[in-house]
């Protein structure tokens, strides 16, 4: 039986067939969990990198309290796709495998939070260009494949706090210098613990 938020995207879908004029599939049709997975593209941070990462999310956890991000799990997302079939899966790995763009540095030198979902984060007063050249060539692959994802516009962050108390003015940080010499495909799946990552791709930078 599908959970329920299955069920709700599957009535919303079902409400865009009869607009579209086509056919509802049938019962035994519906999509299941297993169906479908969440996916990101993202930076994954070298041991050093995260660990200085880490000792910055300690210094705020001190001053604003909420969860630390877990130090394997730090990471900074490139865009948000949600909830994919995974029949799609390998589109998205073939179509992530022929970008080409050089390396680069990031260095993350301000933390901030926001007060409306109380997340605690790292972020670059200037994203580089080849960071905003990744994001945009991933958003075309997704768009030439047809499928939905994240439109906001992109603010590179870290998040290291979840419920997090904002009302501290945030502390000055040593910028953090991380360089970008791949990117990745990650599965996300919520357990009770908190999301559990597993990566579906690697895909170098520089080449």
């Amino acid at each position: 039986m599908p959970d329920r938020a299955g069920l709700i995207a599957h009535q919303s879908e079902a409400a865009d067939d009869r607009r579209a004029g086509r056919a509802a599939p049938a019962p035994g049709e519906l999509p299941t969990v297993k169906d479908q997975a969440r996916v990101f593209y993202a930076l994954w941070p070298d041991e050093g990198v995260r660990g200085e990462l880490h000792r910055v999310a300690s210094l705020l956890h001190r001053m604003r309290g909420g969860r630390r991000t877990r130090p394997e799990t730090i990471h900074l997302t490139l865009v948000f796709v949600g909830n994919v079939p995974r029949t799609l899966l390998p589109a998205l790995q073939t179509s992530a495998a022929d970008i080409r763009l050089p390396d680069f540095d990031l260095v993350f030198d301000q933390a901030e939070c926001w007060r409306h979902n109380r997340i605690a984060f790292v972020t670059t007063r200037q994203p580089p260009a080849e960071l905003m050249d990744l994001v945009t060539g991933l958003e075309g692959t997704l768009d030439r494949l047809g499928l939905p994802h994240d439109r906001r516009p992109y603010k590179p962050h870290v998040t290291l706090l979840r419920g997090a108390d904002c009302r501290p003015e945030g502390p000055a940080i040593h910028p953090i210098r991380w360089r970008a010499r791949e990117f990745v495909l990650v599965e996300s799946v919520l357990g009770p613990q908190g999301a559990q990552y597993s990566r579906l791709g690697r895909y170098p930078l520089g080449g």
